[in-house]
């Protein structure tokens, strides 16, 4: 399947993901720059076209590459954001005061997490920095750069508040490895993909602790219960976070040996300090910072979280693992879907 329109894109993020959805786009033909911050990866990917994080990722010689922004964006009206949260407000903050992006430029956001001092969603970020822009999209799903690379097929989900504008990035991503499903529900969106990132730091924990499957699939389940109590009170729709975004992306981050998250909750469940566990970190857990945020936010709205409360205290209040586990064992019991209206 060959795109009906050859784009000019610029990728904003030259890791595993940026990289990942650079090389599909170039592969269907659209023409590619990709941006990377440090020189030293961009040199990287430039000579050796992959990545040590990720080696099986072979990037087409046709992907251009730089580590200068004004380059990689100039004359291009689309964009990927596919770099960590935590800097998407400086990168963007870059393109609006130079004045890098045209108003009528697609920022497709590929980005997942909430930022830790605002507790705001990208789109939030973005949409601040570049208001005149006028398409917004993002872009989310159960998506490991690990398996892409390898030609397994992906479904995904592109939302915004406009239908043609998420149709127009379904068919910029549609191939026969690519399915993408589009949603109107751009709030529970988001939040279904930062959310699910503390539930597969608990069930690593669980890994590691060794508690077997019964208690990951509790986690799992009254996990998507949370996220959905929260999300709605955000203002996103309950039934999202049934979808690919986030009962989709909450099952493989949870189980997948590929999860950056899951694996740093195994090893603290295995008995390594929250400072241990980082430092042997070669990439991004997103939801460390998500933890924090989600807890402000659901103490600013009055949200019953006991999942995201407990995961709080053992990242940043040094509570034992195996005490989180007894004390939300020991919580009063309810009916099953209290606080849930579908």
């Amino acid at each position: 399947m060959t795109p009906a329109n050859k784009e000019k894109i610029a990728v904003l993020g030259g890791g595993a993901w940026g990289s990942t959805l650079a090389a599909h786009l170039a592969e269907y033909d659209h023409d590619v720059f990709l941006w990377e911050f440090s020189p030293e990866v961009a040199e990287q990917l430039k000579t050796a076209r992959t990545l040590k994080t990720i080696p099986k990722l072979r990037l087409p010689r046709d992907v251009q590459v730089t580590h200068r922004i004004d380059e990689a964006v100039k004359g291009r009206n689309i964009v990927v954001c596919a770099v960590p949260s935590h800097t998407v407000r400086p990168t963007f903050t870059a393109l609006s005061e130079n004045k890098l992006l045209p108003k009528n430029a697609l920022v497709i956001i590929a980005t997942k997490g909430l930022e830790r001092n605002t507790d705001e969603r990208m789109s939030e970020i973005i949409r601040v920095l570049l208001p005149g822009l006028n398409d917004l999209v993002t872009f989310t799903g159960p998506s490991h750069a690990e398996e892409i690379v390898l030609g397994q097929p992906v479904v995904m989900v592109a939302a915004s508040e406009s239908p043609e504008v998420a149709h127009r990035v379904r068919s910029l991503f549609m191939s026969d490895k690519f399915r993408i499903y589009t949603s109107r529900d751009t709030i529970g969106v988001e939040l279904g993909g930062a959310l699910k990132n503390i539930y597969a730091l608990a069930c690593g924990i669980v890994d590691g602790l060794g508690l077997g499957d019964n208690v990951k699939a509790a986690l799992m389940t009254r996990g998507l219960v949370e996220m959905t109590r929260l999300g709605t009170a955000l203002g996103a729709k309950a039934v999202t976070f049934f979808g690919l975004s986030g009962l989709g992306d909450l099952i493989v981050t949870c189980n997948s040996r590929h999860s950056r998250n899951r694996l740093l909750g195994e090893k603290i469940g295995s008995g390594k300090s929250f400072e241990e566990a980082m430092s042997e970190m070669t990439m991004v857990a997103e939801g460390v910072n998500t933890t924090r945020s989600a807890h402000h936010l659901a103490q600013r709205h009055g949200v019953e979280a006991p999942i995201i409360n407990e995961m709080h205290q053992v990242l940043f209040e040094n509570k034992s693992p195996r005490d989180s586990i007894k004390d939300l064992m020991s919580r009063q019991v309810r009916s099953e879907m209290e606080g849930i209206v579908l």
